[in-house]
């Protein structure tokens, strides 16, 4: 018997440990958040994120209108009103450049390099014929490009006597 009471003793014992740790991590745990059962960062209730319920000097308030201010923006948007800007097509294409837009005269830059790179490697006895091939080929895709641009333009450059304007 002495040794059944000598176990229950530790027994107890062992307990009221064991009872103590729980309660010192319980008030430990209370400092920290509980991230998945107490703190809760939406609310569906309310619709809207918590942190902004303490954040309304951030945008201030908006004036309710009255009835009158509100009949007046509502005929205001019903009324439509054109706002494009003139159309000026003696703008569209500088003198200074010969009626020619920046994108052809660009090609005809990179055409003149390719020109004269192509005359340069043909005048090489060393010049990879490779390399005189892809250039000839370069020429003539640049040459298309320029074409393209050039043919589907011209449509809107000789409208209403576009390029005549230039050339006066």
């Amino acid at each position: 018997e002495d040794a059944k009471v000598a176990a229950e003793a530790a027994a107890q014992k062992e307990y009221e440990e064991a009872a103590k740790v729980v309660a010192a991590v319980k008030a430990a745990s209370a400092s920290f958040t509980d991230k998945h059962n107490q703190e809760r960062i939406f609310r569906r209730e309310m619709g809207e994120p918590e942190f902004f319920l303490s954040k309304k000097e951030l945008v201030p308030p908006r004036p309710v209108l009255s009835e009158d201010e509100q009949e007046e923006l509502s005929r205001k948007v019903e009324i439509p009103a054109d706002q494009t800007p003139q159309y000026k097509p003696e703008f569209i294409l500088s003198p200074e450049f010969g009626g020619t837009s920046n994108y052809e005269s660009g090609l005809n830059e990179l055409f003149e390099e390719n020109r004269k790179k192509l005359s340069q490697l043909k005048n090489n006895p060393n010049a990879i014929p490779d390399e005189i091939a892809r250039t000839e080929q370069d020429l003539k895709y640049l040459d298309s490009l320029y074409e393209n641009y050039y043919f589907g333009m011209n449509v809107f450059r000789t409208a209403k006597g576009g390029r005549a304007k230039i050339h006066e």
